[in-house]
């Protein structure tokens, strides 16, 4: 009888490997993973040169682990698994409480204060206004949603250390205003590390009242509810049992959203009639319907009086431009992960009124690409 049971149980062993290995060879490969948000890995090169340096071998690994049948499914599996081991935020999120997802923070000091005196040198040398906004994480604004034993989140000194390290800037710190409205309103989604649009326009409010303009009241606004968003936070812990966000679009009730934007990444530009773009809200990635998505030159022209306001940027700023494209006849959005010449030489060549810098507080930290000369 045992005999028997090591026969069967060797036979669904051979047969379970048979059928991945099939399922390898005749399952299509995905070029891009909407769970994930990130490109996955294709086969690799098989040359000579390749098997000798090893590149293919790495290649390779890299490749059955990306397309592994399923995969969606088994990486759930072990982030719950390392759930159960104790091991919360082993992939970098916080399973928090009410299922809050929150990222963990890490050690940011050499290169925040790093990074910050690049801005800081840079408006030393700007004829040009320049002001900064480092956007605090939510688990320094929703700390009661951690978990227990979760680690210290430092970023209320990091901002208000800002002034004295960086004298040469206007900085513009959102952090108190976030505490004292964090319960009126949900500042940040729960599957994703960016602000809503809700505490995008409070973030609005307080660059206006730095800029000395303006705001546009919350009452011109039409609010559309979105539902099923799950954001980078989910995508990167892969904790599929959370429940969904739900996204609010804001948009000007006479203008909704329409402006002239114009992507300048590569030779032909491509231009649009709208800082929202609609399809986004039929994939996994609705974060996209603000302006695109990332890109290394974005240029928005709103036909409205007001000066040019030039943002330098991560992707906060998505969903706060078309706030800000109320006070401006035209922004001129720069991302330095894909913009790679010298900033200050296209700066140059613009008219403008004000240069921002808003930058989410880890990507500012981890950012090796602010370079401003």
């Amino acid at each position: 009888m045992k005999n028997k049971t090591s026969k069967i149980l060797i036979s669904i062993f051979i047969i379970f490997v048979f059928s991945i290995a099939l399922l390898y060879v005749f399952l299509p490969k995905n070029d891009y993973s909407q769970t994930e948000k990130r490109y996955l890995t294709q086969f690799p090169e098989l040359t000579f040169q390749t098997v000798k340096d090893g590149s293919f071998e790495q290649g390779f690994e890299k490749f059955l682990a990306d397309q592994t049948p399923f995969r969606s499914f088994f990486v759930s599996v072990n982030s719950y698994f390392e759930l159960i081991k104790g091991n919360n935020g082993s992939a970098g999120v916080y399973l928090g409480k009410n299922g809050w997802l929150i990222e963990k923070p890490f050690d940011r000091e050499n290169s925040f204060y790093k990074n910050l005196k690049r801005v800081n040198d840079f408006s030393k040398a700007s004829d040009i206004p320049v002001f900064l906004m480092i956007v605090p994480t939510k688990g320094s604004i929703y700390g009661e949603y951690l978990p227990v034993n979760s680690l210290d989140y430092s970023d209320k000194e990091y901002l208000n250390s800002i002034a004295s390290k960086a004298p040469d800037l206007t900085n513009i710190n959102v952090f108190p205003l976030f505490e004292k409205e964090k319960n009126k309103e949900l500042l940040y989604y729960k599957t994703d590390h960016h602000w809503t649009s809700e505490g995008a326009y409070i973030a609005y409010k307080t660059i206006c009242n730095s800029l000395n303009i303006s705001p546009a009241p919350e009452s011109v606004y039409n609010k559309e509810k979105v539902n099923g968003f799950r954001g980078t936070s989910y995508s990167t812990s892969c904790y599929t049992l959370t429940k969904p966000d739900t996204m609010t679009i804001m948009r000007n009730k006479i203008t909704n959203g329409k402006a002239q934007v114009i992507i300048e990444d590569g030779k032909n530009p491509l231009k649009y009639d709208n800082m929202f773009f609609e399809d986004a809200l039929e994939t996994e990635d609705k974060y996209v319907v603000f302006l695109n998505g990332n890109h290394g030159i974005e240029r928005i022209k709103t036909g409205k009086t007001g000066g040019k306001l030039i943002i330098i940027k991560d992707s906060f700023a998505h969903c706060l431009a078309p706030f800000l494209a109320e006070n401006f006849s035209e922004i001129v959005m720069i991302d330095l992960r894909y913009y790679k010449k010298p900033v200050s030489e296209f700066i140059k060549n613009e008219t403008a009124s004000q240069i921002l810098f808003l930058y989410g507080i880890d990507t500012f930290a981890k950012s090796n690409d602010i370079i401003l000369k």
